[in-house]
């Protein structure tokens, strides 16, 4: 797994510094994460921050939502969401600058101390992963606070983070989602699905059917499915933020369409 701790804190401040140069109109932009503004996804990392802080740091037990058993996951997380954006909704955007400056500077350092090759407190539930090392949950870390910050940058115009440097990482972290997204797809042993992300932060990942298992694989075997998708859109099928149909335009699946088809409904988020 890669290492992206390091990018934290350039991250971070990007984050602070498009967010302190927006005007009071842009904070009220509607994004592609649907019924969030761009004041909503900035108190969204706010939260998510302080929350990570809590229990992980402080070993804080907060109080759980009277969730169902439908999908306890995502309904104790729109729990929080909820409560915490009605209540950040009295608040400037000024104090909301603030505060993620002294918790984002926190956080760095608490997820710095962590043992990466120990247990997290939670598994990367969208890899399939029921335990997961420190190391893949901080990846994790790193796709939520990229992706929530390139959702601001485009709904307000500023410069997207499809630079190498930061959109690598994120793609590299989003493809682990491959093997268990095939999990319930068993055609012939060694049939082989390549996707390949298309710009210049993209790459090419392989995975193969083998007994009981998809698997990663690295080879120049022809694919039974060889799926291409332009950079520009790929963070955004890999999140729920575009429709498949929609950016048909920015993919192509060559042989195999029902598998090849099935890469493209692939989510590293839980949504």
């Amino acid at each position: 797994m890669i290492d992206v701790l390091p990018l934290f804190p350039k991250l971070d401040s990007l984050l602070l510094q498009v967010l302190s140069g927006l005007s009071p109109q842009q904070w009220q932009k509607d994004t592609i994460c649907k019924k969030w503004r761009v004041k909503d996804i900035a108190a969204h990392i706010l939260e998510a921050t302080i929350r990570r802080l809590s229990i992980g740091r402080d070993a804080y037990q907060m109080p759980r939502a009277d969730i169902n058993k439908k999908g306890p996951i995502l309904e104790y997380l729109n729990y929080f969401n909820t409560e915490w954006l009605s209540a950040y909704e009295k608040l400037s955007p000024e104090i909301l600058i603030s505060q993620l400056k002294i918790v984002q500077d926190e956080l760095y350092l608490y997820l710095k101390d962590l043992d990466p090759a120990g247990n997290a407190l939670f598994p990367v539930s969208w890899a399939g992963e029921f335990v997961s090392d420190n190391r893949f949950d901080i990846a994790r870390e790193y796709t939520e606070r990229w992706l929530h910050q390139q959702q601001i940058r485009q709904a307000v115009g500023a410069h997207s983070l499809l630079e190498k440097q930061f959109y690598s990482p994120f793609l590299q972290i989003c493809m682990k989602a491959l093997p268990d997204h095939f999990r319930d797809l068993n055609p012939a042993l060694d049939t082989l699905i390549s996707v390949e992300i298309v710009g210049d932060s993209g790459s090419l990942w392989s995975i193969i059917r083998r007994l009981d298992q998809w698997e990663f694989t690295f080879t120049e075997s022809k694919a039974d499915a060889h799926v291409y998708i332009d950079q520009n859109i790929a963070w955004m099928l890999f999140s729920n933020g575009i429709a498949i149909q929609e950016s048909s335009q920015y993919w192509q699946v060559i042989g195999d369409q029902e598998l090849g088809s099935h890469v493209l409904k692939m989510r590293s988020f839980i949504v």
